[in-house]
């Protein structure tokens, strides 16, 4: 009887669980392991809720615009596939509301020929954006609609994952901050607090830290971290859209995730204040009706400066990647485990999202 692989999966964040379940589902056994003292600490904690394969563009310009279209491209099959996956998994973990959410994304825009242009660019790429405006679903400003987006938890998803997997057997270790990896003869190994993992393999799902878990065996991951913001109110007494609100400017976001009103996003602040200053001026009767804040939290994506993400196998045998996947986590979560879990249990070959180190 050929016995069950043993798989290390260093990160606990969306990337990190998603490829956890798949390889379980698959036979291995799998132990995760955090920096932090639980799942969901990290990048994922405070998501946007956006399910978005529409936004599969990179945030980072090569100044190449062939090369970008071809990431935007494969990051967008990719989307598309995952969101099929989460939609699958939303009934099998029992989270009906993520099913019930109206679907749908609007993008606002302040200036019409903007909006115009980022509406030329979505039909060039074949996703579907309608011009619109609307009091309450657009703030009253000119927006693009994407019907075939969704949203969700992305926290409660990721706890669901973590119930699923301990359930079935998989192991947690949390506050490993000092978890050291080396090169030997036949790939990695991995030390933690002097004791040794006997795996058949390492799975880096580490957010914004995987260049530095990467850098111990000698591996330069290029990766970029883009800070961002969330401010989570109590949902006030108002008529708010269920669908979530980007807005092109900010890069930031409105969701309504059950009792909470969350306002998440930005690049290059120091500060959620930008965040705030922005909403105010975009929807100032819903930000002069909620509470003080119950919570702000700050988190760094990992980007990956190619326009993609790293799914893929190293220069070191039975060492792997799963990182840099930058604004797109959630929407690429369950299609980035699932593909890696077929590079590592089913010997799949892809090419798209390969690390070249």
């Amino acid at each position: 009887m050929v016995k069950p692989p043993k798989i290390l999966v260093i990160g606990a964040g969306l990337i990190g669980l998603s490829t956890a379940e798949a390889l379980q589902r698959r036979g291995a056994e799998v132990t995760l392991t955090d920096a932090r003292s639980d799942v969901m600490l990290g990048t994922s904690y405070s998501n946007s809720g956006m399910i978005h394969p529409s936004q599969s563009r990179p945030w980072l310009s090569s100044g190449d615009e062939s090369f970008d279209r071809n990431a935007t491209k494969a990051v967008l099959r990719l989307a598309k596939e995952s969101q099929s996956l989460l939609l699958q998994k939303f009934q099998s973990l029992g989270l009906g509301e993520a099913l019930t959410r109206p679907a749908g994304c609007y993008q606002i825009f302040e200036n019409s020929l903007e909006a115009q242009a980022a509406q030329e660019f979505y039909l060039s790429m074949g996703i579907e954006a309608d011009l619109v405006s609307d009091a309450v679903k657009t703030l009253g400003h000119l927006a693009l609609h994407f019907p075939a987006d969704r949203s969700g938890d992305a926290y409660e998803y990721g706890r669901a994952l973590q119930t699923r997997l301990s359930e079935n057997g998989a192991l947690f270790i949390y506050k490993a901050s000092d978890m050291k990896l080396r090169q030997g003869r036949n790939g990695v190994t991995a030390q933690l607090r002097g004791h040794i993992f006997h795996c058949d393999h390492v799975v880096i799902c580490a957010g914004p830290q995987s260049a530095d878990v990467l850098a111990q065996v000698g591996l330069n991951l290029p990766l970029t971290q883009a800070r961002g913001f969330a401010v989570n109110f109590d949902r006030p007494n108002l008529d708010l859209a269920e669908q979530p609100i980007m807005d092109a400017q900010s890069r930031s976001a409105m969701t309504v995730l059950g009792n909470t009103l969350r306002f998440s996003g930005t690049v290059g602040e120091a500060s959620a204040q930008p965040l705030l200053k922005r909403w105010f001026h975009l929807a100032p009767d819903i930000m002069s009706a909620v509470s003080p804040a119950r919570e702000v939290w700050s988190g760094l994506r990992p980007i990956s400066p190619r326009g993609r993400p790293y799914i893929s196998g190293t220069s070191i045998p039975h060492l792997w990647v799963n990182t840099g996947h930058g604004h797109m986590g959630w929407s690429l979560c369950a299609g980035s485990g699932e593909l890696m879990a077929e590079m590592i249990m089913d010997d799949k070959k892809d090419d798209r999202f390969t690390f070249q180190g």
